[in-house]
């Protein structure tokens, strides 16, 4: 599991905001998105693919945890969709016509990690963009006292 940490002394981050932007930008890409909120923190869920790809190990999803914390903001991201290309990997490793499918589970892996670290970058930009002095600490659950 993935987390950033954007520090922030004298300024509240609007993760509402963020996360807007964040929907409104991989919408514009292709990939569904969508957020689901309460007082202190944002889910946000991104997914590319159809059903089919879903089936050919092709499809990517991330759930992205965007939460207020005191001096600033923890992003994380959830479990990444791993099963189907495991699943399919193994069906075509036990069924020789099936072979094919270990390149499309391969490249819905690769997607799958690209998710992730794009949307952090993403996320780092848009952080960087709306508030300048933000300090990020990559890997991080929280500030740190030492």
């Amino acid at each position: 599991m993935d987390a950033r940490f954007y520090n922030l002394k004298n300024q509240e981050i609007n993760i509402e905001t963020l996360a807007n932007s964040l929907v409104n930008a991989y919408r514009s890409q292709g990939y569904q998105a969508q957020y689901v909120k309460d007082q202190d923190q944002i889910i946000v869920q991104f997914k590319k693919g159809s059903d089919f790809e879903a089936v050919i190990g092709m499809q990517a999803a991330l759930s992205l945890s965007l939460q207020r914390t005191e001096g600033g903001m923890t992003a994380t991201a959830g479990q990444q969709k791993w099963i189907d290309k495991v699943a399919v990997g193994a069906a075509s490793l036990m069924v020789p016509i099936l072979a094919p499918l270990v390149l499309t589970a391969g490249f819905g892996a690769l997607r799958q990690i690209n998710l992730a670290h794009q949307v952090f970058s993403f996320l780092d930009g848009l952080v960087r963009q709306q508030y300048p002095e933000v300090q990020i600490n990559p890997n991080a659950q929280g500030p740190s006292f030492f």
